[in-house]
């Protein structure tokens, strides 16, 4: 049986001075929701207007993004979490525990305990699809948001872009490396893994050299191996597995007439199979631009950094890159 998993390789509010003060001592720390999860957070930067990152995965924790996103330190508080079923939150023994609501909830949790009312955001990759299942409830939270390199709207429509991602994509001469990262990822999945964090980084740096060798870009930053063994393994056999299946055949096609946020959906313009479900957020979201990165692929803040980072500081500073276009 083809198994189609979206591992994803993620608000405006001014802090009083003295939170401010506060989360710049203590950096870290841990949210309790209301179901009894502990969510493990990180703050940088001291910038007045804060951000909240929702990482991918999902569940593939803080460290699969923030080292793209950290740049934005230098304007902005940055909130990163890491999502239930990942990183140092709470490892759920009931899987059910990874339905959407429950995404849902902690992201409210987080606001909460920030005492953030609207809120700036930037997602990476199924941080757009966890977003997008917290807007059907709380868009009135929304200021301004981002989704980089973003999951579609439409689940159908992700399953053929990556079927036929994996038929474009070129042969690579040596079938040891594939079968190798083939195996690794099979372990990992279905938790045989000995040493988790080992197996996962061989796997991770497999996929890099094999992308490089098909001629894909392969600058990524981040890692879902960053984070403590059991919360990799449970990543990989649980929540990167069960958690898409759990939000089900997802279309937020007419789910968000509620979302007034302004949105930039930023993608890399050498990725073109993925560009049509990128403009499907923006015909499905009113106030929305598409801005197509040159030089980049999925995770343009990787590949194309300062283009990015500078069209991403300008729209939460209030206005609109000059290359993003509106829905037609």
């Amino acid at each position: 049986m083809n198994r189609i998993i979206f591992l994803g390789i993620t608000f405006s509010a001014i802090f009083s001075c003295t939170q401010i003060e506060k989360e710049a001592i203590t950096r870290d720390g841990y949210i309790q929701t209301n179901d009894g999860a502990e969510l493990y957070y990180k703050v940088q930067g001291l910038g007045s207007d804060t951000l909240l990152i929702i990482h991918g995965g999902p569940g593939a924790g803080i460290n699969s993004f923030s080292p793209s996103a950290e740049p934005l330190a230098k304007d902005f508080t940055l909130i990163f979490y890491d999502q239930r079923g990942g990183g140092k939150s709470t490892l759920p023994e009931d899987t059910t525990l990874l339905k959407p609501e429950y995404f849902v909830e902690d992201l409210e949790a987080v606001r909460e305990y920030f005492n953030l009312n609207s809120m700036n955001i930037l997602t990476h990759s199924f941080g757009s699809i966890v977003l997008a299942e917290y807007a059907t409830k709380y868009s009135y939270h929304l200021k301004r948001v981002v989704f980089h390199g973003s999951t579609g709207p439409v689940r159908a429509e992700m399953g053929e872009y990556y079927r036929a991602r994996a038929q474009q994509a070129s042969p690579v001469p040596d079938t040891s490396l594939t079968n190798r990262a083939s195996t690794l990822l099979t372990q990992l999945l279905e938790g045989t893994a000995d040493d988790p964090i080992s197996v996962c980084r061989e796997f991770e740096q497999l996929s890099k050299k094999i992308a490089t060798m098909r001629g894909e870009k392969a600058s990524h930053k981040g890692s879902t191996c960053a984070a403590p063994a059991e919360a990799v393994k449970y990543y990989y056999q649980y929540t990167a597995q069960l958690a898409p299946a759990l939000f089900g055949k997802w279309d937020y096609s007419e789910k968000l007439q509620d979302f007034k946020a302004p949105l930039l959906v930023v993608y890399g313009k050498e990725d073109s199979l993925a560009i049509s479900s990128q403009r499907r957020w923006t015909k499905i979201i009113p106030n929305s631009r598409l801005l197509l990165v040159p030089e980049a692929d999925k995770g343009s803040l990787s590949d194309n950094p300062d283009f990015t980072l500078d069209a991403i500081t300008t729209f939460f500073e209030g206005h609109w890159p000059e290359q993003a276009e509106a829905s037609e």
